[in-house]
């Protein structure tokens, strides 16, 4: 695994937020986990 920065890391965890708040908006509701949410997507 590359080393990341804490620049870098912290770009990824907004982009990750960003997403998080579009999905929200679409569903209306909180979303669980990322990991859970790729189980449901795979189940569909």
């Amino acid at each position: 695994m590359k080393e990341i920065s804490d620049e870098e890391l912290e770009k990824e965890m907004e982009k990750a937020l960003k997403e998080d708040d579009s999905k929200k908006d679409q569903c209306g509701t909180a979303l669980p986990s990322s990991k859970e949410v790729g189980l449901q997507r795979s189940d569909a």
